[in-house]
């Protein structure tokens, strides 16, 4: 039996061209909560992001797992898990940014920041319809945890930065203008694995669904793990079910699909 459901955001809640959440999804969701059904968020977003942005727009969750599972938070606000960058390789990522400049965002538990910005930046942050964070200075980033680092770059640089981070694993973005650099032993499961702990719930009576390179590990981890049709090839390949995309009504059926099998 399922009892808590957890749902990427972008390209799988919300639609990434319209940047809305249809109906249908928002309904399947409630339908869920509904018969007792715990529902959160598992994304690579800053909960400020899903707060200022308005991402979830009306929808009601029970938590969040943000910064690709480093942070995570009940409906209240309380923090059930975190788990920063150690701070040895967030130093190291200020010396490859001192020595070739490059934007890079910061997430600390309570703020998001970037060095600079330029062009890439702006197609990055076009690309999720969101705002481009404030431009602060990295070196906060020594004084104060930091759960997740976001290089924007292309492949080839972004592979580079990680060579120099062993202590960091990192995860790319849909598009391939960006990176987000965790701890090495960092992921969206890890963070679920903790939420699940605080409320009693086995591995095996969760579901996760997803679309993006980030969403692999915990649609694989997941007791019950779903691709959205609109995800990428190698995410839908290790899926248990597959549902249909965004704006066909995926969520709905994906929330039916997981009723039925109870």
């Amino acid at each position: 039996m399922i009892k808590a459901v957890f749902f990427d955001i972008d390209g799988t809640l919300r639609d990434y061209e319209s940047g809305k959440i249809p109906e249908s999804a928002k309904e399947a969701v409630n339908q869920a909560r509904k018969k007792g059904i715990l529902c959160f968020a598992a994304t690579g977003r800053h909960i400020l992001e899903i707060q200022q942005e308005n991402l979830l727009e009306d929808l009601v969750l029970d938590g969040y797992v943000t910064l690709n599972g480093q942070y995570c938070l009940d409906r209240e606000g309380r923090v059930l898990y975190a788990n920063p960058v150690p701070q040895d390789q967030v130093r190291t990522m200020l010396q490859l940014i001192e020595e070739e400049p490059f934007p890079c965002m910061f997430m600390e538990a309570e703020a998001m920041y970037i060095n600079f910005v330029n062009d890439l930046v702006r197609q990055v942050q076009a690309g999720i319809n969101t705002r481009i964070p404030p431009v602060l200075s990295l070196s906060r980033g020594l004084e104060n945890p930091v759960y997740q680092m976001v290089p924007c770059c292309r492949e080839e640089k972004a592979e580079k930065i990680l060579s120099a981070l062993p202590g960091c694993r990192g995860v790319k973005w849909h598009d391939g203008l960006a990176v987000d650099v965790l701890p090495k032993n960092g992921a969206k499961e890890r963070g679920i694995s903790h939420v699940l702990s605080s409320y009693g719930i086995a591995r095996e009576e969760c579901a996760a669904i997803g679309d993006g390179y980030n969403d692999i590990s915990m649609i694989r981890w997941a007791g019950t793990g779903i691709a959205m049709k609109n995800g990428k090839e190698e995410t839908r390949r290790w899926a248990d079910y597959i549902t249909g995309s965004v704006m066909e009504d995926g969520i709905h059926q994906a929330i039916v699909y997981l009723l039925g099998r109870d």
